[in-house]
């Protein structure tokens, strides 16, 4: 089904195959289900919209596994998600926000800004997933509700200055004192000037363009 998938995708996912693929997941052994998750993420290139009901049977199994410990299987959920989303941000905008809600934000947050501090997630997958949400933001005034909503500022911050904005908080004096950690002080400034120069220049474009998306737009006229 795997090598089926790299040629005939449409076709697994029209006569149903990405259920087969999918329903049964956490029954196969960790090598069956990377390779039944890699078939999955074959089969999200290009999907077609009217193929919407069989994609979005299998979404919440997809979201599931972008919680997973395996960074395969969370590597080929997150390319599920990027191809989803790259397939129906122009010609089918409600689909969209029908799978970009506030469950898969959420796991995607936490893929961005995990918990334990290091992504579990490559580099280029993680720069992906930003522009994965910045082109969801840019086609559904929706979905930036719910990227706000869902503190993904919170994360954009920490991604662009390597300050957890918790810790900014806490000091009431930031940003006017040059031994502050906050972003108006000499040392937040090297702070963040450190941690852009060690971020990837790729994942910073991303990131800003995805703060832009969430910005009203400029008064016309």
């Amino acid at each position: 089904m795997e090598k089926i998938s790299e040629e005939f995708p449409s076709a697994i996912v029209r006569e149903g195959g990405l259920a087969a693929l999918l329903n049964y997941l956490d029954f196969f052994s960790i090598a069956v289900q990377r390779t039944a998750l890699q078939a999955a993420s074959n089969c999200c290139r290009n999907v077609s919209s009217e193929h919407f009901p069989m994609i979005r049977g299998v979404w919440p199994i997809i979201r599931n596994c972008l919680t997973y410990s395996d960074q395969r299987l969370v590597e080929f959920a997150c390319l599920c998600v990027i191809r989803v989303v790259d397939s129906y941000h122009r010609a089918s905008i409600e689909n969209l926000e029908l799978l970009v809600d506030a469950d898969l934000i959420k796991a995607v947050n936490q893929l961005l800004l995990p918990a334990g501090g290091s992504p579990l997630i490559a580099s280029n997958t993680y720069t992906l997933l930003l522009r994965a949400l910045a082109t969801s933001a840019r086609a559904s005034a929706k979905i930036t509700v719910a990227l706000l909503e869902a503190d993904i500022v919170d994360t954009l911050y920490q991604i662009l200055t390597g300050v957890l904005p918790s810790a900014s908080d806490s000091h009431s004096d930031q940003g006017n004192s040059l031994s502050g950690q906050g972003l108006g002080g000499g040392l937040a400034d090297m702070t963040v000037m450190e941690n852009l120069a060690h971020r990837p220049k790729d994942q910073v474009e991303e990131a800003l363009s995805l703060v832009s998306e969430l910005l009203p737009p400029l008064p016309k006229g």
